[in-house]
């Protein structure tokens, strides 16, 4: 049972590693996806000498681009936030990337031999899914940000972010101790200051039933109680007596 127990507390292997494999794959796609971009700019290397660094600076500045800004429209469509200032870069970024992608399709297409061995009733219906499988990587990409952005939520324990809506609230044993009860009960108790006993004398039991100063008492000093010898009229405890000769 133990056994059993111990493999119950441990995390599949699948779970471990799926974040990473995830990342990397999509960071692949984006790749590819610069890749085409740097096809559709070659036309440009000639220009000049400085186009060839240029144009590959632009496939990549459009790679990381998309990998990074489909990341951050998917963590703002989960947190529920605005959008209507990140999704337009978002747009134009997929948008240069699928059309680089099937620009990229249209011209290696016929060099696809088998699509001449398949029957003449289904050469166009495949004609028409390999534009489209070549075209829809970004589209992956995108996908697979969503999932990224999820798992990253799941494992921040369901918060998106640091100081984001929802932030995790304190645990029940220490709101308790805020709640307004709780400081009308700790008022109500009495404690009692420590005292020293002078040979039990009623001075000693006196001090012993002396309550402690409270928070308020705190404030305005403490006031000492009177002593049992204390007069109602206010006489000094322990006047003088005059004997007679």
């Amino acid at each position: 049972m133990q056994v059993f127990r111990a493999m119950k507390g441990q995390q599949v292997w699948v779970r471990r590693v799926e974040h990473v494999v995830l990342r990397l794959v999509s960071l692949g796609f984006s790749l590819a996806s610069a890749h085409a971009i740097r096809w559709f700019f070659a036309p440009l290397d000639g220009v000049d000498v400085l186009q060839p660094a240029i144009t590959s600076v632009i496939a990549i500045g459009f790679g990381v681009l998309g990998y990074c800004v489909s990341r951050g429209l998917a963590h703002r469509l989960m947190n529920k936030e605005r959008i209507r200032a990140y999704a337009p870069i978002c747009l134009v970024v997929e948008l240069v990337e699928i059309f680089c992608n099937y620009a990229l399709a249209a011209a290696v297409v016929q060099r696809a031999t088998w699509l001449y061995t398949v029957p003449l009733t289904q050469r166009a219906a495949l004609t028409a899914l390999t534009y489209v499988v070549l075209a829809i990587i970004p589209l992956v990409s995108l996908l697979l940000a969503v999932v990224d952005m999820d798992l990253e939520r799941s494992k921040l324990g369901g918060y998106g972010s640091v100081g984001a809506a929802g932030a995790p609230s304190f645990p029940a044993q220490r709101a308790s101790s805020f709640a307004p009860g709780a400081v009308s009960g700790n008022q109500a108790q009495t404690k009692y200051a420590p005292y020293q006993t002078v040979g039990g004398s009623a001075m000693a039991q006196d001090a012993q039933m002396q309550p402690a100063s409270s928070y308020p008492q705190g404030y305005r000093g403490y006031q000492a109680a009177p002593a049992q010898g204390a007069k109602a009229n206010g006489a000094a405890p322990f006047a003088p007596v005059q004997v007679k000769p």
